[in-house]
């Protein structure tokens, strides 16, 4: 009997002590436990900080998104106008090229028609004759219708008798055009004079395109205009104004 309760006493020691440990052994886990959640507490605030966090950052990224593509959209605009006055000046610049061309080309028209003018001038100042000069040619032209007259009262108008030349040098030493002819084909006014080489007793040919139609005689030479008789021998076709007049060589 008393080793069963020896026992027994021996098992109810066992067990206090088993208890006891167990009972540090819990405890030792439910701090263990409770260490751990409160890290986990402490993780979890601290993500919901970083989640906060997170969030801020978005919605500043997202309105900073949403500014810039307000600025791409006010870009996009300003790039869409630039490119339009960009094309409204290549227009302008077309049309002022194009203005510009046709201003070159009536400046070089007015520079053509303004030289052949100076040349008409020119051409006018060395044909021109004083009020003197002019004076003693249209006695000289009286004179020469008077003796005209005579001859047609006294003889029919002789027709060629002698041959022209068939053709006239290309460059010949005098040349020049008839201004006026007289009456009844006698004489003609040439625009030629002394400046051109033209002298007294001269005998020149009258051209009507280009073919030979009359001889001449000079029979009175001023500086830019003679006056030459027509040689009724060698007149096969009377002249006109404008036939052009030429020497031999």
């Amino acid at each position: 009997m008393k080793v069963i309760t020896r026992i027994l006493q021996a098992l109810a020691i066992l067990g206090a002590i088993a208890a006891g440990v167990f009972y540090f052994l819990a405890k030792a886990e439910y701090q263990s436990l409770d260490t751990n959640l409160k890290s986990l507490n402490s993780s979890l605030k601290s993500e919901k900080t970083n989640t906060q966090t997170l969030q801020q950052e978005n919605s500043v990224q997202a309105e900073t998104i949403e500014s810039q593509a307000s600025e791409i959209q006010k870009l996009t605009a300003d790039a869409l106008l630039a490119n339009n006055q960009l094309l409204q000046i290549q227009r302008e610049n077309k049309r002022l090229a194009d203005e510009r061309d046709a201003q070159e080309v009536a400046e070089r028209r007015l520079q053509k028609e303004n030289s052949r003018l100076t040349q008409e001038v020119n051409v006018l100042k060395a044909t021109s004759v004083p009020q003197e000069e002019i004076a003693n040619y249209e006695l000289a032209i009286a004179n020469l219708e008077r003796q005209v007259l005579e001859l047609q009262q006294t003889q029919p108008l002789q027709q060629a008798t002698s041959v022209l030349p068939t053709s006239i040098p290309a460059d010949p030493a005098i040349r020049g055009n008839v201004l006026t002819v007289g009456k009844g084909a006698s004489f003609v006014v040439l625009d030629i004079g002394y400046s051109d080489g033209v002298r007294l007793q001269n005998e020149l040919y009258v051209q009507h395109a280009d073919t030979p139609i009359a001889k001449i005689q000079v029979t009175e030479v001023k500086e830019n205009l003679s006056i030459a008789r027509v040689l009724p021998e060698f007149l096969l076709k009377t002249p006109q104004t404008g036939d052009s007049v030429s020497s031999l060589n």
